[in-house]
């Protein structure tokens, strides 16, 4: 599934098969892949909404090797490059595609052997290809939260991917949630498993938040100033950001280091390494302790009607892809 020129998903997407098989160089990996899912970082790169995007991709139109979106990738390794260890050819594996700007939407793809994850058997493809963007943001937010079993923890944007998974692992990890979402979603992320919900298109309950003294916010969908969220917070509490406005999450990550206040308000950084996250939540889910919420599952050719999904939020979970799919 590639896309030539910037635009509306369902406009500059397209299915192509003249797409040649890459050839694996020094410590990298051919990957047959399975299974990837649908992320936020497909839509804003497929519309360049950013100018860093086009700074990426390509000023004017993404170049040619830029022209495969999708940042997870669920597969078996099909070739080896020279210097690879640790991984052999028929390996079942998850990796994450953030450095390379995707890859996922497509058959095949040329993974560096640093960025590979082996699959638990126990876990299906289409479980695995959610985990990447979604699982591993999720575990790092609520890592970086600092909670302890028993605290309070607020997130918002609870419908989502990230949400999905971050009340599952917040949960797991026995901490209590609120949850952020509008009403018609609320069923879905009640089971989940966060405790209470609260809707953001009535104002009055997101004010009814002030003073309800959360230990940490995870923000997963942040459109307005984060500044809205201090009479929610301990006086030592912490906000994490991981989603939403790129502008914002740039400004918090600059400024946040010279705020010398008692609360804490942080943009998602990598503290963790990112295939260690990915290791941590699917043995997660292998164990039972949390399951990936998969909205539906698709084919390759369905990518662009589910992109626009996203935009217009009315995806509830996760949208795999799987690319075996005839559907």
């Amino acid at each position: 599934m590639v896309f030539r020129k910037y635009g509306a998903p369902k406009e500059v997407m397209e299915l192509v098969n003249d797409w040649k098989i890459p050839k694996p160089s020094k410590n990298k990996v051919l990957v047959r892949v399975e299974c990837s899912s649908v992320n936020a970082a497909d839509r804003y790169m497929v519309r360049a909404n950013y100018f860093v995007i086009r700074l990426l991709l390509g000023l004017f139109r993404p170049a040619k090797k830029r022209r495969v979106l999708g940042m997870d990738i669920a597969g078996t390794i099909e070739a080896i490059g020279k210097g690879v260890k640790g991984f052999e050819v028929g390996d079942a594996i998850v990796a994450e595609r953030r450095k390379a700007l995707g890859g996922g939407f497509a058959e095949y793809a040329v993974v560096d052997v640093a960025d590979l994850v082996k699959k638990p058997d126990d876990i299906s493809f289409e479980q695995a290809a959610t985990v990447p963007i979604s699982g591993q943001a999720a575990m790092m937010g609520l890592t970086l939260c600092a909670l302890k079993p028993g605290d309070k923890v607020l997130i918002n944007g609870a419908s989502g991917g990230v949400g999905s998974f971050g009340i599952q692992i917040a949960k797991a990890q026995g901490f209590h949630v609120t949850a952020i979402c509008s009403t018609k979603k609320a069923s879905a992320v009640k089971s989940w498993g966060a405790d209470e919900i609260v809707d953001y298109k009535k104002r009055d309950s997101i004010k009814g938040l002030n003073g309800s003294d959360f230990d940490a916010i995870f923000d997963t969908a942040s459109f307005e100033c984060p500044g809205r969220y201090k009479p929610m917070l301990k006086k030592d509490g912490r906000y994490v950001l991981v989603g939403g406005d790129f502008y914002k999450m740039l400004t918090l990550k600059l400024f946040s280091r010279f705020d010398r206040g008692s609360q804490k308000f942080i943009a998602l950084s990598q503290d963790v390494e990112v295939t260690t996250n990915i290791k941590t939540v699917l043995r997660m889910i292998a164990d039972k302790k949390i399951n990936p919420a998969i909205q539906k599952v698709i084919s390759l050719k369905e990518v662009p009607d589910a992109i626009h999904s996203l935009e217009e939020r009315t995806v509830i979970g996760k949208i795999v892809v799987n690319l075996n799919s005839t559907l």
